[in-house]
């Protein structure tokens, strides 16, 4: 059956946005986002039922684990007039509602912020009916913890999911990325905030603080012969191919063509690389303006037929 990546895109974005209208109204906690937002949740999404088909086909693993490092609540919202009020499932969400068709052996979702995940564990009980019935316990804990962590579970037979998507970058150590990196059974999802990044690189002067963070977060000094974004990007994807076989880079654009970030996408599976090569035309498909259409019309914000709804 060829993949048609526009019908799949439409038709996620509703399901998915029908799938949490009974908690769009709980007044909890929701984490920050933007329309763009909804475009590494829709990879995530496709990645997540993908990968559980083919692990379920390996006989070498018996289980297969959902990480999750910085969950927030569960949702999303927007900024802006047109979509205010309006709410998206997080990571979290999108994968707890995938785990009746496409279940993980065990999650692990965490946060360092106490209210974050406690309004996390809070919308999953609400969303049970959805959700089912797994045990997914999010806990308070830091990114180098969580880390350890990982590390601590890691066997023969078990395969991870790893999605680290942090709010800022300082906290991305490199030493603690590269023992990710080194598990061999781990696929991850990492968001390289490219236009951060860059600004922070432009305000590095001899000694300061922003010398010393880019130094931690690549983990040496390679950086400081770059100053665009695209080639400190670059340099992250070089470090990364000393652990994966393979690495995609699917880039986000705020409106246009200013570039946000760039979702990178490491592997060392065969598989993997095939579900990311389909994976990329639903970005393709997925373009900010559309997705902010898609929204507006759901939201019953807007009757304009776009092209989207063809």
């Amino acid at each position: 059956m060829i993949f048609d990546p526009y019908s799949w895109t439409k038709k996620r974005i509703s399901l998915l946005v029908n799938q949490v209208n009974t908690i769009k109204t709980d007044s909890l906690k929701t984490s920050p986002g933007q329309i763009w937002s909804i475009k590494k949740l829709l990879i995530l999404d496709y990645y997540i039922s993908s990968y559980v088909k083919i692990m379920r086909k390996q006989s070498k693993f018996d289980s297969w684990c959902y990480v999750d490092t910085h969950c927030g609540t569960g949702l999303i919202d927007f900024e802006g007039l047109d979509l205010k009020d309006e709410i998206f499932p997080g990571s979290p969400i999108i994968a707890s509602l995938r785990n009746p068709e496409f279940p993980f052996t065990e999650y692990f979702m965490s946060d360092i912020d106490e209210e974050s995940i406690k309004t996390l564990k809070q919308r999953l009980v609400n969303l049970k009916p959805s959700v089912g019935t797994k045990s997914y316990k999010p806990v308070v804990r830091t990114f180098e913890d969580t880390v350890s962590f990982v590390e601590g579970k890691k066997r023969f037979g078990r395969g991870f999911l790893i999605f680290v998507d942090p709010v800022g970058f300082k906290e991305m150590k490199w030493k603690l990325m590269e023992k990710l990196l080194r598990i061999e059974t781990a696929d991850i999802f990492f968001t390289f905030m490219t236009h951060v990044i860059t600004r922070h690189r432009s305000n590095v002067e001899t000694g300061n603080a922003y010398k010393k963070s880019m130094d931690s977060f690549y983990g040496n000094s390679d950086w400081s012969k770059y100053s665009e974004g695209d080639d400190l990007l670059e340099l992250y994807i070089r470090q990364i191919h000393r652990f994966k076989k393979y690495v995609f880079v699917i880039p986000v654009f705020q409106m246009g063509q200013k570039k946000l970030y760039d979702i990178i996408i490491a592997t060392n599976s065969n598989g993997g690389r095939n579900v990311i090569n389909d994976g990329s035309k639903v970005m393709s498909v997925a373009t900010t303006e559309m997705i902010r259409d898609a929204c507006k019309v759901l939201a019953n914000k807007s009757t304009e037929i776009t092209k989207w709804f063809t």
